[in-house]
């Protein structure tokens, strides 16, 4: 694992949510099939994990709704431009 965050390193991104700017800290990862996801962490709890696929973020895990996914998934791709 350690490995894994030394290539790929965490960030944060500031979206707005439920009527406020929070800071969402953001860890690449992938899948054993090299599929690249976002694990996504608010206060140190993790609350989605997100891909792109198909030319849409879908979510694999949480519970947001796909407003909110779309507007973290847009500033992930804002980040890694």
């Amino acid at each position: 694992m350690a490995e894994l965050e030394e290539h790929n390193p965490g960030f944060d991104i500031t979206v707005h949510l439920d009527g406020e700017n929070k800071t969402i800290t953001i860890q690449p990862d992938e899948t054993s099939d090299g599929i690249e996801f976002y694990i996504c962490s608010l206060d140190n709890h993790q609350i989605t994990q997100i891909r792109f696929d198909d030319g849409k973020w879908d979510q694999l895990w949480g519970e947001l709704d796909q407003e909110d996914i779309d507007t973290i998934g847009l500033a992930v791709q804002q980040k890694l431009k």
